[in-house]
């Protein structure tokens, strides 16, 4: 029997890190949590008492994210978790540690796209009326837009299986084939 596998799917903002994440939580039968998905979630459990929290939200929802993954791998459980962690230094360090307290085998899945594609996915995403509002995306885009041009996040330094994969156009057969490797470590508990 194998150990239980973190899957990390990170990468730059408009990527679909999201909407890759959910997929394979539903194909593969695994919980999902978002690091966004915490932080709207704590900014509205505090009613949006924002200016001077958000920052600490951030790290709260780090925080919040780790805490529930060492949870559900003690448990013996496989699970995904999905955010930008784009901190490589920091976020590494702090998975690193997850790792010691739980015995996990980590697949890291690094999405990437064409940095002008990405760039008109976050100002679209900015400008929707589904976007939460704790979000400070002009602000984000304003000391990031040359990183998000480039495309692509450096993979966190973790031992494990690195997958990546363009969504610049989204194929099925790359989605088939990201599954199929996937649903191979799962079940070896960490090699391919």
């Amino acid at each position: 029997m194998g150990k239980p596998v973190l899957v990390i799917v990170n990468g730059l903002p408009g990527t679909g890190k999201t909407t890759l994440s959910r997929r394979l939580a539903a194909d593969l039968k695994l919980p999902v949590f978002g690091r966004d998905s915490l932080y709207e979630t704590l900014y509205d459990a505090l009613e949006g008492q924002a200016n001077d929290r958000q920052s600490r939200l951030g790290h709260a929802s780090f925080a919040l994210l780790y805490h529930v993954a060492d949870t559900i791998l003690a448990a013996d459980k496989s699970l995904i978790v999905e955010g930008f962690f784009g901190n490589i230094e920091l976020r590494s360090a702090e998975f690193l540690q997850l790792q010691q307290r739980t015995d996990l085998a980590p697949l890291q899945i690094l999405c990437h796209a064409d940095g002008e594609l990405l760039l008109e996915r976050f100002l679209a995403r900015m400008e929707s009326s589904e976007r939460h509002g704790g979000h400070q995306d002009r602000k984000w885009l304003e000391q990031h837009k040359e990183r998000l041009l480039r495309g692509q996040l450096a993979p966190l330094k973790l031992a494990g299986q690195l997958l990546e994969i363009d969504t610049t156009a989204p194929h099925s057969s790359a989605y088939a084939k990201l599954l199929g490797q996937v649903q191979r470590v799962l079940a070896n508990g960490h090699s391919l």
